[in-house]
C-alpha cells in the first residue's frame, strides 16, 4: 500500500464532522466571506433544468425569492444551516420567498407543486420538508429588512459572520429532525418558527 492510499483511507475512516473546519462553526473568528467558501453545494453546471427555472434569478420565470448559487450559499452561513439536508434547503427557500415582498400564496403552491412532483427525486420536497420550508417562510417574513435574496452579499465578505447577522437581523437557525421510518423529517412546527431559532 503506498502513502498516498493509506492516507487516504484513513481519511475515510474519520468522521465528517470532526474534519470540518472550526472556524466556520465560530462566528467570531471566521470572515463571512471565508465562511461561504467553506460550503458545499452541486456546482451550476450540475443544477437540474427545473430547479434552474423555478429558482435561479436568469430564468424568465423564476419564482419570487430566487437567488444564485452564491447567495443560496450565502444563505445557509447566515442561517447556519451547514447539513443541506432536504429540510435545510426547504427552509432556505421557504425563507428567501417569504423574505421577497412579491411573493404570495400563489406562488408557494405553485413553489410546492413543482418541488414536490417535478423536480429530481434527489431535490425533491416531501410534504414533511414544507414544515421546514413553512417555518422559514414565515421567519422570512418577520424580518424588519427584506429582499435578501437581492442583496450583495459580496460586500460583506471581509465582516465576522455574526456581525453579518447582527446587521441584517438574522439568527442562526436549527431544523430539527426526528426519524420516521427511517426517514428524516423536520419536528412538527406548531410553534412556527421560533422553533427553528437558536
Amino acid at each position: 500500500m503506498d502513502i498516498q492510499s493509506n492516507l487516504t483511507a484513513q481519511l475515510n475512516s474519520v468522521p465528517i464532522h470532526l474534519l470540518e473546519p472550526k472556524c466556520y462553526s465560530d462566528s467570531n473568528c471566521c470572515t463571512f466571506g471565508d465562511a461561504v467558501q467553506q460550503v458545499f453545494v452541486d456546482p451550476e453546471t450540475e443544477v437540474p433544468f427545473i430547479i434552474w427555472l423555478f429558482e435561479n434569478p436568469s430564468s424568465p420565470i423564476a419564482l419570487p425569492g430566487e437567488i444564485d448559487l452564491y447567495g443560496h450559499d450565502c444563505m445557509h452561513i447566515l442561517l447556519d444551516l451547514r447539513e443541506h439536508s432536504l429540510a435545510d434547503e426547504a427552509f432556505i427557500i421557504g425563507f428567501t420567498m417569504g423574505n421577497d415582498t412579491r411573493t404570495n400564496r400563489l406562488h408557494q403552491l405553485i413553489y410546492k407543486l413543482v418541488s414536490s412532483t417535478l423536480y429530481p427525486k434527489k431535490y425533491r420536497f416531501s410534504w414533511n420538508d414544507f414544515q421546514a420550508f413553512d417555518a422559514g417562510f414565515a421567519y422570512g417574513r418577520s424580518l424588519q429588512v427584506s429582499n435578501l435574496n437581492q442583496l450583495d452579499f459580496s460586500a460583506y465578505k471581509n465582516h465576522p459572520v455574526s456581525q453579518v447577522r447582527q446587521q441584517l437581523g438574522v439568527s442562526k437557525v436549527k431544523v430539527h429532525r426526528t426519524r420516521n421510518d427511517s426517514t428524516e423529517t423536520p419536528c412538527s412546527v406548531n410553534a412556527m418558527y421560533r422553533s427553528f431559532l437558536v
